[in-house]
């Protein structure tokens, strides 16, 4: 393997002002020039093309008619659509950058398409993002569904008393956790928390990721300053002490359609760690934590969620069961060595299908 990292030139400064127009990072000038020398000097069978940004969108343009390579693009969120903006305009000047972004907005909505359904395989992130794409234009034959994976190495179960001892938590305390870098939903949890702490008054939030004035403000509006444990990020090392002190962890999804589409990849830690769900009735998430009985799916609204989770802490039975199966299911069904296996599968399919494939693979 070779890996081959570029100056971000892009990152600051001018790179802000373009993720408030495109919602998108990937236009520096230096990072597309070196893909161009890249793709015209490699020698590959196959390019994988992450996302639709301009720097892999234009490296496709010159050179599919150019070279003998297949090229498959991972969708793995929907960015143009319902959903998909609202951490966009979390800045300061917002009204502004609504209107002055809009034709670049439009613009990044074509890329995000229109490369969809001209390369040879799409790998997707979830069955619901699959039936968005069929809907848009990407033949059924080209979609393949290769969900987030679950590391089942370096989360395992840990005795949910010796994480607290380590973590200095309360040992009776019954703690609901959250993990999550993008928090837009976790307003969801905040907001069922108040009804979570009328039946369990000893109930802690646990919140693991970026700390935020708005969780802070979210937090101190609804009351519950005393029973909140924002964790912060923490190192991998920790993560599954974290995880692991927790009754309960929560996965929120909105009703819109970027959720619907989703695969948060915070469910493989969730059930890497052996411990029960209240998830949204949103999405592929939900299908799995019902089919599998790996915790409990909410309805859409505060009070359901509110009273799911409180199911789930008062009944310590049913949550060790859910957990024990999350990570049976983990480990036999969405490890990373086998969801690495499913996109092996796509590449090779690629492979032997064209008649102008080499029979010695050279690289991907």
């Amino acid at each position: 393997m070779r890996v081959i990292e570029t100056p971000n030139f892009m990152h600051h400064g001018l790179g802000h002002f373009t993720r408030r127009l495109f919602l998108d990072p990937g236009m520096g000038i230096l990072d597309i020039l070196l893909r161009f020398r890249e793709m015209r000097n490699g020698c590959y069978d196959i390019v994988q093309l992450f996302d639709h940004s301009l720097n892999v969108f234009l490296p496709w343009l010159i050179f599919k008619s150019n070279l003998n390579l297949k090229f498959v693009s991972d969708w793995c969120d929907i960015f143009n659509y319902e959903g998909g903006l609202r951490y966009a305009y979390r800045f300061r000047l917002d009204a502004i950058y609504r209107i002055i972004g809009f034709p670049f907005r439009k613009f990044s909505r074509y890329l995000e398409f229109d490369l969809r359904q001209r390369v040879d395989a799409v790998t997707v992130i979830s069955e619901g993002l699959a039936e968005f794409a069929m809907r848009n234009g990407v033949p059924k034959d080209n979609i393949f569904v290769v969900e987030g994976g679950a590391d089942v190495e370096a989360i395992r179960p840990i005795p949910k008393e010796d994480a607290r001892r380590r973590l200095g938590l309360p040992l009776e305390s019954r703690i609901v956790g959250f993990l999550g870098t993008f928090q837009g939903d976790l307003d969801i949890v905040i907001k069922s928390f108040v009804r979570i702490k009328r039946d369990v008054p000893d109930a802690l939030l646990l919140v693991i990721g970026k700390p935020s004035a708005w969780i802070k403000s979210a937090v101190d509006d609804a009351g519950i300053v005393s029973s909140f444990i924002q964790a912060g990020r923490c190192s991998d090392e920790m993560l599954p002490h974290f995880l692991a002190c927790v009754d309960v962890l929560t996965l929120p999804l909105k009703e819109n359609l970027a959720s619907r589409t989703r695969w948060p990849n915070r469910i493989g830690e969730y059930m890497a760690c052996g411990r029960p769900v209240v998830v949204s009735d949103v999405g592929d998430t939900a299908k799995v934590v019902r089919n599998h009985e790996i915790g409990l799916v909410a309805g859409n609204d505060i009070e359901s969620f509110a009273e799911t989770v409180v199911k789930l802490l008062q009944d310590g039975a049913l949550a060790h069961s859910m957990g024990r199966r999350a990570r049976e299911l983990a480990c036999n069904r969405y490890s990373w060595a086998l969801q690495a296996t499913k996109l092996e599968d796509v590449y090779f399919n690629l492979l032997t299908s064209s008649s102008s494939a080499s029979t010695s693979p050279k690289a991907v």
